[in-house]
């Protein structure tokens, strides 16, 4: 004993009056039940050692409980004295709010060992529990999610550590079963990549129930071949019906053959002059220019060799001298 006591104060265990706060005494137990842990003492190494860690007041209040409980034929187990202690050192309010946490103590989003955490560090605070293994693994499993619940609970452990072992295996197994139901899609989807489908240009819609035109052009839009302006589409009317009969020019839209066409040679049809087109000819309203049928008879004059840049249309009333 001597040699166990000298082993175990070589690690400068924490002492204990009595006279601390509520807070003060929970964290002295959980100091000592944590070195206790390390040196894998037992039940009964640890009632035989916490004696002397208890000074004062804590000393005097232990070796009267640990009498009265012998005479009652009650074995001291680690159990039996921290339920002892936190009937002692703390308040009634605050065992009741901590035993209340205990009762209603559910998993969850913890997990196994988490939750395994809080239940052992909220067990001091419920002696009808804490007394009875059997208590113990009753509420540990009841406090499990449904699905960890359901493979625990058959055939219904009767130890903590029974429940506990059975609680990280179904874990475990849950975990690996979700894992499984993902890698058979993934698998399957590298093995066969699907090829998307081509695009339908008639599936948009736009809001007022239209079907959007895919197709539709933007920017500036090209001018079809043979047309000069936008003002000439009554002229294309022509054109069509002029082709059917071959009357009209398919180039300037005009009543004469293609080959004959002035504005093939750069002359405008009303003036018979280079340099301009008839849409743009000075003449064009003056009610002065020769009508259209004799101007097509008219012989085809040479185009000057000055630039069209620098001709200036004659006056009307010389051209008629």
């Amino acid at each position: 004993m001597e040699t166990l006591l000298k082993r175990f104060q070589s690690f400068k265990p924490p002492t204990l009056t009595g006279t601390e706060s509520a807070t003060e005494c929970e964290n002295w137990l959980e100091d000592i039940e944590q070195l206790f842990e390390a040196l894998d003492y037992t039940d009964d190494r640890r009632v035989k050692l916490i004696i002397h860690q208890l000074h004062g007041i804590g000393k005097s209040w232990w070796v009267a409980t640990k009498e009265a409980l012998e005479n009652q034929g009650t074995v001291n187990t680690w159990a039996v004295f921290r339920t002892a202690f936190y009937q002692r050192f703390f308040p009634v309010s605050y065992r009741k709010d901590k035993g209340a946490e205990f009762a209603n103590l559910r998993q969850g989003q913890l997990n196994i060992e988490d939750y395994v955490a809080k239940f052992t560090s909220l067990l001091k605070f419920a002696p009808h529990v804490s007394m009875s293994d059997e208590a113990q693994a009753d509420q540990f499993i009841n406090g499990l999610n449904p699905d960890v619940f359901t493979l625990v609970n058959t055939g219904r452990p009767n130890t903590f550590a029974d429940a506990l072992n059975r609680a990280k295996g179904a874990e475990a197994g849950l975990l690996r079963q979700r894992r499984a139901q993902f890698v058979p899609v993934a698998a399957k989807s590298a093995e066969n990549p699907q090829i998307p489908p081509p695009p339908r240009f008639d599936a948009g819609s736009s809001s007022s129930g239209k079907k959007k035109n895919f197709f539709k052009g933007k920017g500036k839009q090209f001018k079809r071949s043979g047309t000069s302006s936008s003002s000439s589409s009554s002229e294309f009317k022509q054109l069509g019906a002029g082709q059917q009969s071959g009357d009209y020019c398919t180039k300037c839209g005009g009543r004469h053959a293609t080959d004959q066409c002035r504005g093939v040679s750069g002359l405008c049809r009303i003036c018979n002059q280079p340099g301009h087109f008839a849409r743009i000819c000075p003449q064009r309203n003056s009610g002065n220019f020769q009508n259209s049928a004799a101007a097509r008879t008219m012989p085809t004059p040479k185009r000057q060799a000055s630039s069209v840049h620098s001709y200036q249309p004659q006056n009307p009333q010389q051209s008629r001298q």
